[in-house]
């Protein structure tokens, strides 16, 4: 099923206008991997899986200089926009930083990436799953991210890929260390699996604490919500596998794909005891939630997370009816810094993004109603 396509947005905020972004006319629909079913995502909501590669002969992106990168940029180029006329590529050194914020809400690009200020550029497939960063932490970072518990569908549907760029391109590859990589973490089979979980049972319970320590001692390294370096927000966690420099994709997938189910396991455990023995701060939060998001008229980013993290729960649980997961994910997008910014033709105060995002989350609560 494929998420539906985006729609201009008609709304009596005075400021509000369509904005003919060059990355917004490439992204027509919100990404395909919003459309996953409500029990595949409900816990894990996505998966990421990449693969880092290098060209032979060429230094480490962090170590080359702008001449060096641009001639990079455009040998990968010459060779790879012949694949499929559904594939764009981007400049990210020659688009407004706006716009490059809205390729990291809609992860298809790090926030490294989208800060730096050198020459590099992003791959875009139509549908959104699939990205090729250019020039990021490695000449190519080749990505797909799907729906729910899915590391062997997405190594899936990146081999075929990968291996049409091993043919065109000169990958730098030792009989020892693997896929030679700019992290040395990265060598062997340079392939770098993370879930996106909602795991607000075990963050409720106090027991996430436990999970993260099992995970570490495992090489799993728990993220925020937007990968390395950053915080957790509304009660979602980045888990990412470690070092592969021994283990075979094969090996790498088994790893991850059992991870992803003790995850799932302990997170539906902890939801079962909330709802075997629900408290009544638990159901305040929830309603007073759903309250705050059918009247707010301002509403901050970081609010909006939490309350979206309160109101999947609450449909979890079933205390929440009328609006489901796919419906509060597009409202993360459509919330998000940039895409609202965009909306606003570009340049919006604080202010009326605040008021900007309260409009756009009221009616589709509006239809939602509280029974525990």
């Amino acid at each position: 099923m494929r998420a539906p396509p985006r729609k201009s947005v008609r709304s009596k905020h005075s400021r509000e206008k369509p904005y003919r972004a060059t990355v917004l006319s490439l992204l027509p629909r919100f990404p395909e991997w919003l459309a996953g079913k409500e029990l595949e995502s409900a816990i894990i909501l996505t998966t990421r899986l990449r693969f880092a590669r290098n060209l032979v002969g060429e230094r480490f992106p962090h170590r080359q200089s702008k001449a060096a990168r641009s001639k990079v940029i455009t040998k990968i180029r010459q060779s790879w926009e012949t694949f499929s006329n559904t594939v764009k590529f981007v400049a990210l050194d020659e688009i407004p930083a706006l716009e490059a914020g809205l390729l990291v809400e809609r992860r298809l690009i790090s926030p490294q990436m989208a800060q730096d200020t050198r020459p590099r550029g992003v791959f875009l497939w139509k549908e959104q799953d699939i990205s090729l960063m250019v020039c990021e932490e490695d000449h190519l970072r080749l990505a797909a991210i799907l729906p729910g518990l899915q590391p062997r569908k997405a190594y899936n549907l990146l081999k075929p890929i990968e291996e049409e760029l091993e043919r065109r391109l000169p990958v730098a590859y030792d009989s020892e260390q693997g896929y030679l990589t700019s992290c040395p973490a990265n060598l062997g089979e340079a392939i770098r699996i993370s879930f996106f979980c909602h795991l607000p049972g075990l963050a409720l319970t106090g027991e996430m604490e436990g999970l993260v320590h099992a995970v570490s001692d495992a090489g799993v390294t728990v993220r925020g919500f937007w990968g390395e370096g950053s915080e957790i927000l509304g009660n979602i966690f980045q888990f990412t596998d470690g070092p592969s420099l021994s283990l075979k994709s094969e090996e790498c997938l088994l790893r991850m794909e059992t991870l992803g189910g003790q995850i799932v396991e302990r997170e539906a455990m902890a939801r079962i005891k909330l709802q075997g023995k629900p408290s009544i701060a638990l159901q305040d939060k929830i309603a007073r939630g759903l309250a705050i998001l059918r009247a707010c008229r301002m509403l901050e980013a970081q609010e909006s997370l939490a309350l979206f993290s309160a109101m999947r729960l609450g449909v979890d649980l079933g205390w929440i009816e009328g609006i489901d997961h796919r419906t509060i994910s597009l409202l993360t997008l459509e919330t998000g810094p940039a895409f609202l910014t965009l909306s606003l033709g570009g340049k919006a105060e604080a202010s009326e993004l605040q008021t900007l995002r309260a409009h756009k989350v009221r009616k589709p609560f509006a239809k939602a109603s509280f029974h525990a």
